[in-house]
């Protein structure tokens, strides 16, 4: 599925803002229109989300010009939305349950009686975990010829390009359960990000937890 057409114009703006100096005035929302061949509306979102992240930044009555390098927002938190590295990933378990867990519960808006799909799984850079991740989907809402097929479900950048998504960072002591996994220490400090992506509508998707390891995955944050 082809990203829609704001953020293919976004990555292009993006290469182009990378190759110019700080400072450095962009084209007008009508010329770049006429440039990318799209609606003002459609630029004028690649360029908002620009501003947003840090990568422009508007003078009133001026216009928009490249933001300082340092400005750029970034955001480590989460490798399957925006991964650097090559990540593999190995699933831990897989089942179909309904879940006791009452902040599934809460953040996908079900009752314990629902069943949810649970997918566990560890992030690997070279061999060594970055991350363990529970992901819990309704079960209702996912076709039953898609169960098996771990590609598609975990294609975060599709339910993302047709919602929205939301974090929740949380420092926790590491589960003993994954403190082997991660090749950490019981009573390990950690950060846990709780991710739940939602569909225009309001409709929970799904909800992740990512447990990262500290001594691989540095989480930063420019706001």
């Amino acid at each position: 599925m082809a990203a829609p057409i704001y953020l293919q114009i976004k990555d292009q703006m993006i290469e182009e803002i990378q190759q110019l100096s700080a400072n450095a005035p962009i084209l007008s929302e009508r010329d770049l229109a006429v440039k990318y061949n799209a609606s003002r509306m459609t630029v004028r979102k690649a360029v908002n989300e620009l501003v947003d992240e840090g990568y422009l930044y508007r003078d009133s009555n001026k216009g928009t010009f490249v933001a300082d390098e340092r400005l750029h927002k970034r955001n480590t938190s989460v490798d399957p939305f925006a991964e650097e590295r090559p990540i593999k990933y190995k699933i831990l378990y897989f089942d179909i349950k309904a879940t006791s867990s009452k902040d599934v519960q809460d953040r996908l808006f079900i009752s314990s009686e629902e069943s949810v799909l649970r997918i566990v799984r560890v992030a690997m850079f070279e061999e060594r975990p970055q991350s363990i991740e529970e992901i819990y989907f309704p079960r209702l809402s996912i076709p039953d010829e898609d169960l098996g097929n771990f590609k598609k479900l975990l294609d975060f950048n599709s339910y993302i390009a047709h919602g929205s998504l939301s974090q929740t960072f949380v420092p926790i002591i590491v589960p003993p359960q994954y403190a082997h996994l991660l090749k950490l220490k019981i009573n390990t400090p950690i950060i846990l990000v709780e991710n739940v992506i939602t569909s225009k509508n309001g409709k929970p998707l799904l909800y992740m937890k990512v447990f990262n390891n500290p001594n691989e995955k540095v989480i930063e944050m420019t706001l």
